[in-house]
């Protein structure tokens, strides 16, 4: 059994490829997986530390704003088709596996002129562009939400009734299994930890966010006599400065034990990450992408009282690390927060749509 995993161009498209990759892989041990992706993002730093082969194309992204990049958007489409064409036709998958990642547009398009079935997963409650215009091409189509169910088609969308049984699946967000495995005993060491210490993780996603990366240097001063601090940055946007109590990584290998030594967790509203801070039962802020679809997820945390969750525009050093400080002695909220996200993703989800899957790789 041969799948073809496509998605990057940041970590939350890839996260749950290689979720439900590791999965199937438990089950069936002579399974064969190459991740296409693209060459800049942090998907084959991701694909390396999972084992799992990696070849990137081109691929046109097409911006809901104005950009000369769009007007080459289609012509790097049909690169990358071409590209998709030969990699599909020399890895002979039996399925095709993707979750939102512009970069999958050319690949499953491709891959359904081979007549090669494919499934794409919507994390988020609002589907993404990528995979409204895969719909058509896919099998199957699962979703986090049950929202979204009623967002997709299961034919061409002009004269067509929305099908919710059979196409169209509510499964929840695939997991890594392998971040419960981590260590605060190994982060010590790794990560070089005072083990005395509160620890603040700060993720900005797997290309890094500029907001967040600035709002860590301009607080580092005060925060650092606060907390420890991991902080992926992404790649190329390490900072200079050094400060007692700071470690800064482009890219962290191993995220396991950096959650298990995280005491909090700062992070923008990616649908991957919310997944694992949930599965994992993390204290956490969360800062949405401004005018994205990381502000309706970042909606259904305050709504449950999951997370603290803060608008960019009214978070800046001065007040930032005076949270983290009152949320440091704030036992009861912590422990209120942690309970409420541990419940508001739901579990099995990865196993479910490993099953859907396989199932199609083998008829």
């Amino acid at each position: 059994m041969k799948i073809l995993l496509v998605g990057g161009g940041s970590g939350g498209p890839v996260s749950p490829l290689i979720a439900v990759a590791s999965d199937i892989k438990s089950n069936h041990p002579k399974a064969e997986f190459l991740l296409v992706g693209t060459a800049k993002g942090p998907e084959k730093e991701m694909a390396a530390e999972a084992r799992i082969p990696f070849t990137s194309i081109t691929a046109g992204k097409f911006r809901r704003y104005f950009s000369f990049r769009n007007f080459l958007a289609p012509f790097e489409f049909l690169l990358g088709f071409y590209q998709s064409f030969k990699i599909l036709k020399e890895f002979k998958p039996d399925c095709i596996f993707g979750a939102g990642s512009f970069v999958q547009v050319p690949v499953i398009w491709a891959g359904w002129f081979l007549k090669i079935p494919s499934v794409i997963h919507q994390q988020d409650v609002v589907p993404g562009l990528a995979n409204k215009l895969c719909q058509l091409a896919a099998k199957k189509i699962t979703v986090t939400f049950p929202q979204t169910l009623k967002t997709f088609s299961g034919t061409l969308g002009i004269f067509y009734k929305k099908r919710e049984g059979d196409k169209i699946v509510l499964t929840g967000n695939p997991f890594r299994r392998e971040l419960k495995k981590g260590s605060k005993e190994n982060a010590i060491k790794e990560f070089q930890l005072n083990q005395s210490f509160p620890t603040l993780l700060v993720m900005g996603g797997g290309t890094g966010a500029e907001f967040l990366n600035n709002l860590v240097l301009s607080s580092l001063p005060e925060l650092s006599k606060v907390v420890q601090v991991i902080h992926s940055t992404g790649k190329g946007k390490l900072l200079k400065e050094h400060f007692e109590n700071y470690h800064g990584y482009e890219f962290i290998n191993n995220m396991a034990d950096a959650y298990a030594a995280a005491d909090i967790v700062v992070c923008r509203a990616g649908l991957s990450t919310l997944t694992e801070l949930s599965n994992l039962d993390k204290l956490a802020i969360i800062v949405p992408m401004p005018e994205s679809h990381q502000e309706i997820n970042g909606m259904l945390f305050v709504q449950t009282n999951s997370a603290i969750v803060l608008k960019q525009g009214k978070l800046k050093a001065s007040n930032f690390v005076p949270l983290i400080r009152k949320l440091l002695f704030a036992h009861e909220a912590q422990e209120e927060l942690k309970n409420n996200i541990s419940k508001i993703m739901p579990r099995g989800s990865t196993e479910k749509i490993s099953e859907i899957i396989t199932k199609i790789a083998v008829e």
